[in-house]
């Protein structure tokens, strides 16, 4: 039998450990960019979605349906009855935390016609942690259709 034991040395761990820890080090900035960017999408998709709703929905019951942003939230309303409902079955949706609307402003409206066309409109979705981190909501006003894309 050898007189060396089996397993690790202090020293080896020691050194393991201050490996590990250096590569987590230069690893973390992108790991969180990376999280700030998904929060991002994550939006973008969610308000392009919510945007999608209600366009079909204008189609489908044959009345006007519009989203209103305000204050970091988005609400879908159903103009019924002569007049702008909150619609009952959506709750309000949230830009989530480091996420801003910077176009067209800070409170706007896009609007869905029984014939699936739209009120125009570019809204600019920025990422406030990372400022060159933008995306874009297109609405096409003839067709209502919702393009998503990269910048602003």
């Amino acid at each position: 039998m050898s007189g060396r034991s089996k397993g690790f040395s202090l020293v080896e761990l020691i050194i393991v450990i201050a490996l590990a820890t250096i590569l987590m080090a230069i690893a973390a900035p992108s790991i969180i960019s990376q999280l700030s960017h998904l929060r991002l999408t994550r939006t973008v998709r969610d308000v392009a979605t919510e945007l999608n709703a209600a366009r079909l929905k204008a189609i489908a019951q044959n009345t006007s349906f519009r989203v209103d942003f305000s204050g970091g939230t988005y609400n879908l309303w159903i103009y019924s009855g002569g007049a702008w409902v909150d619609y009952p079955t959506r709750g309000q949706g949230e830009l989530g935390a480091g996420i801003d609307i910077t176009s067209p402003g800070d409170t706007f409206s896009v609007q869905f016609y029984t014939n699936g066309a739209a009120t125009a409109t570019t809204i600019c979705v920025n990422n406030t942690q990372k400022s060159d981190d933008r995306m874009q909501i297109n609405v096409t006003g003839t067709t209502g259709m919702i393009t998503v894309s990269q910048g602003c």
